[in-house]
């Protein structure tokens, strides 16, 4: 094996450790038909190929790496009260801390210890390693850097002294609340109102599908203010502030870590200073929606890696008619499959990421990355579902968890069909908008 084989199958090392692969975690018990393979076999990574071709080795520097690392071992450990917390639908307030302390939050986009930010490589790093975990845990986080970039982009001095480091650290959670009933898409329908009122602001209106919203302790509310251009303009509000009402969408069957809610502004008063003054319009609300979007991307892919190892030790272990399902051309021809689907969704990202270290991307690359690694993963965990039968649909076996929060993402960050006209209209010069 090569050094830089070597290299990758020790920062992969706890993707499938015995930790992960253990009978409690990847294992139904003998008597129904799964036989136990050897530790050693067991623990090691057979997935180093993949991240070789993608160049996971080469993508990341030794902070980053570092910071993956304990992201990777947390969300491992958080793994066995994955199912009870999605099925509950409990946000995980120690683990959100401990990925704070970790350097996971913000992590390049706001330096710690008197250092600089991560490379933009951190942020799909971290978030394939959080959604490894749970989609829903690494949608609680995108919304999370999405207020945070959007307070060190447009936000005063003020707002950032105030916010930043109990941000960046897990103390708060907070919410970017942008959608609306008769806005989901088209961003440009928003209809909620701020009006001037002397030294404060009152918002009026309603939001709807709003991550983090009933756990959120800060909202970041978007609302025209009848200023120039048409104006949208973003408010940071405490959840205690009288007149903000929100309510759980408690019917929600995905993503249900992150708990999502609607949100009604009732004359919400705020002061002048809660506004962000360096925030006008669509074009910075967009420039935050293709910061999800890459987060969106990576994530789905680190979901549809943790799926394609769970089936290739089922695979391995579960036998029917004396002979284990991996010794089947069927299933074998389906991992490969699979592991197409994740090389390739890798090897995309990674791209991307090491582009997006040199200048802004442009939405048709970020747009076609999105479409294809959300439509790869969701078939990744689909084909996992399968191998499992009937096991596939057991909360404590983890694929069906995942694969409702990739049929949510397949939508979330831009819908699947938003993002080809975004790439039709790149390719044929015609708005079908």
């Amino acid at each position: 094996m090569s050094h830089n084989t070597n290299s990758l199958a020790s920062l992969f090392s706890s993707l499938t450790n015995e930790a992960i692969l253990d009978d409690a975690h990847c294992q139904v018990a003998t008597d129904e038909g799964i036989h136990k393979i050897d530790a050693e076999q067991q623990s090691g990574d057979r997935l180093a190929a993949v991240a070789a071709f993608a160049g996971w080795d080469q993508a990341l520097d030794a902070d980053t790496q570092t910071v993956r690392r304990r992201v990777l071992e947390l969300v491992t450990a958080w793994e066995p009260e994955a199912a009870a917390a999605f099925q509950n639908g409990r946000f995980p307030n120690e683990l959100f801390r401990q990925l704070g302390a970790a350097g996971a939050l913000g992590a390049a986009l706001v330096g710690r210890n008197g250092r600089p930010p991560l490379a933009k490589t951190a942020v799909c790093a971290i978030m394939h390693a959080v959604e490894y975990g749970d989609g829903g845990l690494r949608c609680a986080l995108t919304v999370h850097d999405s207020v945070i970039q959007a307070l060190v982009r447009y936000g005063s001095d003020a707002q950032r002294q105030r916010w930043l480091e109990p941000l960046i650290q897990g103390e708060i959670v907070s919410a970017f609340a942008l959608t609306e009933p008769n806005a989901g898409s088209d961003i440009r329908a928003i209809a909620t109102k701020a009006t001037r009122q002397g030294d404060d602001w009152l918002l009026s209106g309603h939001k709807s599908w709003i991550t983090n919203g009933p756990r959120a302790d800060l909202i970041l509310i978007w609302a025209r203010t009848g200023e120039r251009n048409e104006a949208i303009r973003g408010f940071l509000v405490e959840k205690e502030t009288p007149g903000l009402h929100i309510e759980p969408i408690a019917s929600a069957g995905a993503m249900r870590v992150a708990p999502v809610g609607r949100v009604t502004l009732d004359q919400v008063r705020v002061p002048h200073s809660a506004m962000l003054p360096h925030a006008w319009g669509l074009t910075d609300i967009n420039a935050c929606l293709d910061y999800n979007r890459m987060t969106v991307l990576s994530g789905v892919m680190g979901g549809a890696r943790r799926c394609l190892e769970i089936a290739l030790v089922y695979a391995g272990n579960r036998y029917q008619f004396d002979v284990p399902l991996a010794s089947k051309q069927l299933i074998q021809t389906s991992l490969a499959d699979m592991t197409e689907r994740v090389a390739l969704g890798e090897l995309a990202m990674l791209h991307l990421a090491q582009r997006w270290e040199q200048a802004a991307l442009p939405r048709f690359d970020v747009s076609l990355t999105k479409r294809h690694n959300c439509a790869a993963a969701l078939e990744v965990v689909r084909m996992a579902r399968s191998i499992l039968g009937a096991n596939g649909v057991d909360f404590n076996h983890h694929v069906i968890r995942h694969l409702l929060n990739m049929e949510a993402s397949y939508s979330y960050g831009g819908t699947h069909e938003i993002h080809g006209l975004i790439v039709g209209k790149e390719l044929t010069r015609e708005n079908a908008f």
